[in-house]
């Protein structure tokens, strides 16, 4: 199933970066758990009535990964860059294809090295800042976490993240687009719904959120980071959205044309729909950016005279940059 070539040769150009996602996750679970019993130990002397109250807020926090949680979804999207995009941008892509292994090895050995590489640094990492709190005299707190919950939960997301990142990478020709597509489609749903609210409230009207406001949440992927959404959201919603991202990846690596890599979307297929929707988008974006400046009481007129102005400038450049994206210009 994976070959010991495309296992070295992946192992080879990526263990930099694998080794980099250990490093982070060792610092937002492990060293963070070693540095928090001296912040405890000194809280708990000193205060001990703030301590009683924040304990649990304390521990809590401990399993929220913060920057480091963003840090690490970076290098997750980077990793995923390295493995298809980086390849498909340099001449290692040709040699690639030129090998006696099918495109269903090639993904799956890309695949499974980057999900381990994650899988594992998350897994030690978590579980040593787990030993290293139980081994002290704070052990008792564990017990107001729900460690199952606070383990899956995150690395569900991660690995959905990844397996995310793989299929833009199966559809784009080379690492800048694979990035920056991968932060683009991730934000969409709520991005979208922003910049169409914008609209419609500069018009003078109200879209109403109500029934898209657990969808909003559910696919806010940053949420899952942090144990204080969890009676909000469902583990299964991650852990589907990877299921669905990893076979989507595979189906799309294969059909992928060689004779475009290095463009910025290999499936001419989809080229008309990014010839609209990256204008679309902007027209909006450029609405919202150049409405808000108008004076707080000028009144509706003004803001929706500035709308159309800056729908009308981001249109003109994004249909430009993005005919070149797709050397149609």
């Amino acid at each position: 199933m994976f070959p010991k070539a495309l296992w070295m040769k992946e192992w080879k150009h990526n263990v930099l970066i694998s080794i980099s996602v250990l490093i982070v996750f060792l610092l937002s679970y492990f060293l963070n758990a070693v540095m928090s019993l001296d912040t405890w130990r000194t809280m708990a002397e000193q205060s001990p009535q703030y301590w009683e109250q924040n304990k649990v807020n304390e521990i809590n926090g401990l399993f929220s990964p913060d920057v480091f949680g963003v840090i690490a979804i970076g290098l997750v999207i980077l990793l995923a860059g390295f493995l298809i995009g980086l390849e498909k941008s340099t001449k290692r892509h040709d040699f690639s294809m030129a090998l006696p292994f099918s495109r269903q090895q090639m993904f799956a050995t890309k695949y499974v090295f980057g999900m381990l590489s994650i899988v594992l640094s998350f897994t030690i990492s978590f579980w040593l800042a787990v030993m290293v709190i139980s081994q002290s005299e704070f052990s008792s707190l564990l017990s107001n976490v729900d460690l199952w919950e606070v383990f899956i939960m995150p690395l569900a997301v991660y690995a959905f993240i990844f397996a995310f990142s793989m299929m833009i990478g199966s559809i784009t020709g080379e690492i800048k687009s694979q990035i920056a597509l991968t932060f683009i489609f991730l934000f969409l749903p709520q991005g979208l719904f922003m910049l169409i609210s914008q609209l419609v409230y500069v018009h003078g009207g109200q879209l109403n959120s109500g029934n898209l406001e657990p969808v909003m949440t559910d696919l806010f992927w940053f949420m899952y980071l942090s144990p204080y959404m969890y009676e909000q959201l469902s583990v299964w919603t991650p852990i589907v959205a990877l299921i669905v991202a990893s076979v989507a990846g595979l189906l799309l690596f294969i059909k992928a044309p060689s004779e475009y890599t290095g463009d910025f979307i290999t499936f001419r297929s989809l080229h008309p729909i990014f010839l609209v929707g990256i204008p679309l988008c902007s027209v909006l974006l450029g609405g919202m950016l150049v409405s808000s400046i108008a004076p707080y009481n000028s009144g509706m007129t003004i803001a929706v005279i500035l709308y159309w102005i800056g729908a009308t400038i981001f249109l003109f450049f994004s249909w430009k940059i993005t005919k070149r994206l797709l050397n149609r210009a």
